[in-house]
């Protein structure tokens, strides 16, 4: 069976690897590779309805939680670790819990789950399913954090950069700013989804675990407030880069309009007297091109002093 990853039976405590794992054992958690072949037959032969199969081998899923008879679908989305891809691309597991049975779903390695595998061989993890299903939970969370963590220092180290190369920090916000709706976009409906199962879990679940699980919900409701304060911060921040480059236009434009104010009758008398006719004064003066010239400077010194004095700057 090469779509079955793992098996462990919780039926006795600590949890031990199934040796041959059959379609349907109570208290045992199945975890697959939902894009193999055989799976489908095999999860029929389990007694698993047709709606619920297609419901965890579909492609493209949102979190979501669905309450059955005999159990529930929590279909959940975490952070992607693997080397050179992007964390915020989230991969999608599903979670089957049906009949006293556990069956996860993934297309690519999912870190929370090899973490708990891990703990499971070493004998220190989860002593149930219901703990299995809070554990995994909890490792969706942390992983999520840390990349919101780091989210959250970049928006610190940009703030700190000033304005300098504003182009450089729209391109950084830019980048920002699309990872954050991407981890948004999945965020969102699966506080939904674990707040139903909160909801749910009150009954089927002891009180200490349930506890664990409300807790969970509420650090994905932190998290969610918290990606939704960065993206608000990041929208400030375009603000005030927008701002910083239009006092830089003005100030800019500004000046520009105090030298051409400054240079305006210079232009003019210059103009004037470059005309090439006749009767123009000093033509036949050989002093005459100082003398302008000196009044020209004497013209700008006056019009430097006076637009100081009406404090122009």
């Amino acid at each position: 069976m090469d779509f079955l990853i793992d098996s462990w039976d919780f039926s006795t405590s600590p949890a031990k690897a199934c040796a041959s794992p059959q379609t349907h054992q109570p208290n045992c958690w199945f975890h697959f590779q939902r894009d193999a072949e055989g799976l489908s037959d095999w999860l029929t032969q389990a007694g698993i309805p047709e709606p619920l199969i297609d419901a965890v081998l579909e492609e493209d899923t949102r979190p979501r939680f669905q309450r059955l008879p005999d159990g529930f679908i929590l279909l959940l989305r975490g952070v992607n670790l693997a080397s050179g891809e992007q964390p915020e691309d989230m991969l999608s597991l599903r979670l089957l819990y049906y009949k006293g049975a556990l069956y996860t779903f993934r297309k690519r390695p999912f870190n929370a789950i090899a973490h708990l595998r891990d703990q499971l061989k070493h004998q220190s993890g989860p002593d149930s399913l219901h703990d299995f299903i809070v554990s995994l939970i909890e490792q969706i969370n942390l992983k999520v954090e840390d990349v919101v963590s780091n989210a959250e220092d970049a928006i610190e180290k940009i703030e700190g950069q000033g304005f300098d190369d504003t182009a450089s920090l729209q391109l950084q916000l830019t980048s920002l700013h699309r990872r954050l709706l991407r981890l948004n976009r999945f965020i969102r409906p699966q506080l939904a989804a674990l707040e139903k199962l909160t909801t749910e879990a009150e009954r089927i679940m002891p009180g200490e675990l349930h506890q664990w699980l409300i807790n969970e919900r509420d650090t994905t409701q932190r998290l969610f407030e918290q990606i939704d304060l960065m993206l608000e911060q990041i929208w400030m921040q375009r603000e005030q880069i927008q701002q910083a480059i239009a006092e830089k236009m003005n100030r800019n434009t500004y000046w520009l309009s105090v030298i051409a104010g400054v240079f305006l009758p210079l232009s003019f008398l210059t103009g004037v007297f470059g005309i090439n006719i006749g009767g123009m004064p000093g033509v036949e003066s050989e002093d005459a091109f100082l003398i302008f010239c000196v009044a020209l400077i004497v013209i700008a010194v006056v019009e430097f002093l006076l637009l100081r004095r009406l404090r122009f700057w």
